[in-house]
């Protein structure tokens, strides 16, 4: 298979008229051109930008996708979507898909908005939780494109997550949507279960970009703060900080993790020094089927 290299902007591109029709509630709307390709110069990784047949008019659906929250998300989308319109002289619809709610449930901003010396900007776009999605309606109307998200949407079971599988597979979207479905299944089911309905294990799923960009999301942020204590203090500990952040952003993103259970975990692991302990426990952070289950890990390693 080699390595599982899908995203959400590939999976936003397959059948979107599909997903945009379901969005706009418009099933008459027509995608005429994926023109992505063509505005690199602009777009990230994982951005799509799609020239839609409106009733009156064409126009341009341009959709980011985040894992978490992004603070600078407005600004971007205002760039985003000006240079979109300037380039292609067609009304723009932004819209922002987060799939994963962040810890302490931040507002979700839906829009740009600056004053400086009188002068007003202000870009509204759409935001889209996945979270809040009803993963039957998904399967009901065979949005193809977010069949892999399933697991983290509103409803969403065993059950649904099968459905999901057998549905990746009648439309033939290959082993690689399979792997990000399995990714996010395993942030709400035991890898056992996981396995089973999707016929994947963590070693798979780890080789997944979806599953390294959660990792080094935590990773960074760990490595960053250790690094910004003084470069006295070495880059050894600097990792061994970001292990620990690691552990704690996986914990807050699978289990929901409260301020004071984060407090007491983050204490517990800023008494581990060895570097090797904190990778295995990364590893369970990410693999442990619920936050009772990995407390039982550390407290017996420690």
């Amino acid at each position: 298979m080699g390595k599982a290299d899908i995203g959400s902007k590939r999976l936003l591109e397959t059948e979107a008229e599909t997903w945009i029709c379901w969005l706009l509630a418009d099933p008459s709307l027509q995608v005429k051109d994926t023109l992505s390709g063509e505005f690199q110069f602009v777009l990230r990784q994982n951005d799509v930008l799609l020239r839609v047949q409106g009733k009156d008019e064409p126009f341009l659906v341009l959709a980011e996708s985040q894992l978490h929250f992004d603070p600078t998300m407005p600004c971007r989308m205002r760039a985003y979507a000006a240079l979109a319109e300037e380039k292609y002289a067609q009304p723009v619809y932004p819209v922002v898909f987060y799939w994963l709610p962040s810890p302490g449930r931040q507002e979700l901003v839906d829009h740009y908005h600056s004053e400086f010396m009188g002068l007003v900007a202000h870009q509204d776009f759409r935001v889209v939780p996945v979270w809040e999605i009803d993963a039957q309606e998904v399967l009901n109307k065979e949005i193809v494109a977010l069949v892999p998200f399933i697991p983290l949407m509103r409803g969403a079971d065993e059950k649904a997550i099968q459905e999901g599988v057998s549905l990746l597979r009648k439309r033939d979207m290959g082993e690689e949507a399979e792997v990000v479905m399995a990714l996010f299944a395993s942030f709400v089911m035991s890898p056992e279960e996981v396995c089973r309905i999707v016929r994947w294990n963590m070693t798979v799923l780890r080789e997944s970009p979806w599953y390294r960009e959660i990792v080094q999301e935590g990773l960074q942020k760990g490595l960053e703060q250790g690094l910004q204590q003084g470069l006295q203090q070495g880059l050894q500990q600097g990792l061994l900080e970001g292990q620990r952040e690691a552990i704690l952003h996986l914990l807050r993103t699978r289990f929901d993790l409260s301020k004071t259970a984060a407090d007491e975990v983050g204490r517990q692991l800023r008494a581990i020094e060895d570097q090797g302990l904190l990778r295995a426990l990364v590893v369970e952070a990410a693999q442990a089927q619920n936050l009772k289950d990995f407390l039982a890990t550390l407290n017996g390693q420690k």
